[in-house]
């Protein structure tokens, strides 16, 4: 069975704060491997991706303060590795990260030896970036965003940054009584939320930003039915409806809006954001009725996808060229029904590797008629009778 080229590389000697780092092809001794990125559930931040790659160590190469291996004396923790996918002479980025260790393993004695290095992607080293002593203007979520990540040095090829929506307040990360210390990740997430857009690292390596607009007028990247996928799952409940959202910026008061529908079809529902460095009242107010309108109704949703893409060429090109956020519908005919078709958002995808096998499991969530309604942004768009400021 033809499966995709898996190519691991590792930057021995460099951090993932390196421009340019120097990559030393390590494919030869990989065995198997998987990779995680995304979120829990789609009212959550994104969080830090992880992987795993077991690694053939027979000759030592790969064991810590080894004279003898042609990487000493840099295998250590915090070595970027980067693994890509090669199909149909494509290659595909699918996770961009560093060496958090390298335990040796001799499940047979002297004979056999493997290290299984865990990875994680670049918000791990967000979070250990200390903002404490940093001044940032009120400005635009985009440019707080960037502003941020200069201040720490995070390489300027490794972002992919929308256009914000909205403004954030003046910040002294300094200011008393925040204990002095500021991970720059969770400021970023913050200044993320505060326009309902999203934050996370691509498979690429990039610090990926998403404004609140980013689906409008989405047009489905693929298509997938009963015969491409080995499981679906399908959920009706409450885990992620709210309908009474209370939102506070930083130095202003709580605003709440209801969706009155809602709550009279469902009960009150409360969802809670505090403590975000929003501009001004107003845009607390639209953050609120935003993210009413998202969490306000619920109907049957297609949640979970489990594919083996080596049965088909088209499918496996789809599973490595589609990424988090990413629109995708989804198509299913259950028995006694009307079939269901979804245009969903990619939330987390995660990628098993084996000798001959391969599996991909995706979270999906549905997309909103709110989501998908065509908007403009001033200064970026032109005016339509069919859109909406954002």
């Amino acid at each position: 069975m033809t499966q995709p080229t898996v190519t691991v590389e590792a930057a021995f000697g460099s951090s993932m704060f390196d421009a340019s780092p120097s990559w030393t092809d390590i494919s030869a001794y990989f065995r198997s491997g998987n990779t995680a990125r995304g979120r829990a559930s789609v009212d959550q931040r994104f969080e830090t991706g992880t992987a795993s790659l077991v690694l053939d160590n027979r000759d030592g190469r790969f064991t810590v303060d080894n004279p003898s291996s042609p990487y000493y004396p840099d295998v250590k923790i915090g070595v970027p590795i980067r693994i890509t996918a090669t199909w149909a002479t494509v290659t595909y980025p699918l996770f961009y990260g560093t060496a958090r260790s390298w335990p040796p393993d001799y499940p047979t004695g002297n004979i056999e030896s493997t290290v299984t290095v865990p990875l994680a992607d670049g918000f791990y080293n967000l979070n250990l970036e200390d903002l404490a002593g940093e001044t940032f203007d009120a400005q635009p979520t985009d440019e707080r965003i960037i502003a941020v990540l200069d201040a720490i040095g995070w390489p300027a090829a490794l972002r992919d940054i929308d256009d914000g929506v909205a403004t954030v307040q003046a910040t002294d990360v300094a200011l008393p009584n925040d204990g002095g210390e500021q991970p720059a990740l969770a400021h970023l997430l913050d200044v993320a939320e505060s326009e309902v857009g999203v934050l996370f690292m691509g498979g690429d390596g990039k610090v990926v930003f998403r404004n609140r607009v980013a689906m409008s007028a989405i047009v489905s990247a693929a298509t997938f039915d009963g015969t491409d996928y080995q499981e679906i799952g399908l959920r009706y409940d409450d885990s992620i409806l709210y309908n009474d959202i209370r939102v506070a910026r930083e130095d202003g008061i709580q605003v709440t809006f209801v969706n009155t529908t809602s709550v009279a079809e469902h009960g009150r529902r409360v969802l809670t954001r505090d403590v975000m460095p929003m501009g001004n009242d107003p845009e607390v107010l639209n953050v609120a009725e935003w993210l009413s309108t998202l969490f306000g109704s619920q109907r049957l949703r297609i949640e979970g996808l489990k594919f083996k893409p080596l049965k088909d060429t088209t499918l496996m090109a789809s599973m490595l060229n589609l990424d988090l956020r990413d629109a995708v519908t989804i198509q299913m005919t259950p028995p006694g029904v009307d079939p269901l078709s979804q245009l969903s958002a990619i939330e987390h995808i995660r990628h098993e590797i084996r000798p001959q096998d391969w599996t991909t499991v995706w979270s999906v969530i549905p997309l909103t008629d709110l989501e998908q309604r065509e908007f403009w942004i001033l200064g970026t768009s032109e005016l339509d009778t069919e859109t909406r400021l954002a």
